[in-house]
């Protein structure tokens, strides 16, 4: 990946590999800005853009199937319209001919939280497990999160899960 250093730079890049595949961005500006922010923030906290609806660990190795765009993207595209954080859509969605629904995790479970399951020390405290009531979304930590970075929903539509 060339030089990023702003949401410009990375959209310009992260737009050229859509068009390469033929794929699109979302129509929704603002919402594209947003994941393109957190993208950024992620580049700034990690070294790499992982994509901010999962959750990365600061190991690459570990991340390295999250980096967007993420190894699920064509499989999600192709099969639901759009990937699971809905930056890339499919032409049929793009030309409003075809709606994205929930689509479901494509990550394995054994790389849902981050977790290097091969470390046993990893695998002490990871926190409690929130779920968004709206979306599905999962998050690992004592508290849920203000908002669901993959809906949008507030902290109250997170139900802790046993």
């Amino acid at each position: 990946m060339r030089e990023i250093s702003s949401t410009q730079d990375l959209m310009e890049y992260l737009k050229k590999n859509a068009q390469e595949k033929e794929y699109y961005f979302n129509k929704d500006s603002s919402f594209v800005n947003e994941l393109l922010k957190s993208l950024i923030t992620n580049l700034k906290r990690y070294g790499y853009a992982s994509c901010p609806c999962r959750l990365s660990t600061g190991n690459y190795d570990l991340d390295s199937d999250l980096i967007c765009p993420c190894v699920y993207m064509d499989n999600d595209v192709k099969k639901y319209g759009s990937c699971f954080c809905a930056l890339y859509v499919s032409k049929d969605v793009h030309d409003g001919k075809k709606q994205v629904g929930p689509i479901p995790e494509s990550r394995p479970k054994d790389k849902l939280f981050g977790i290097d399951y091969a470390n046993s020390d990893s695998k002490k405290s990871v926190g409690k497990k929130w779920e968004c009531d709206i979306c599905g979304y999962e998050h690992l930590g004592n508290d849920p999160p203000e908002k669901c970075p993959k809906c949008g929903a507030s902290k109250k539509m997170f139900k802790e899960m046993k």
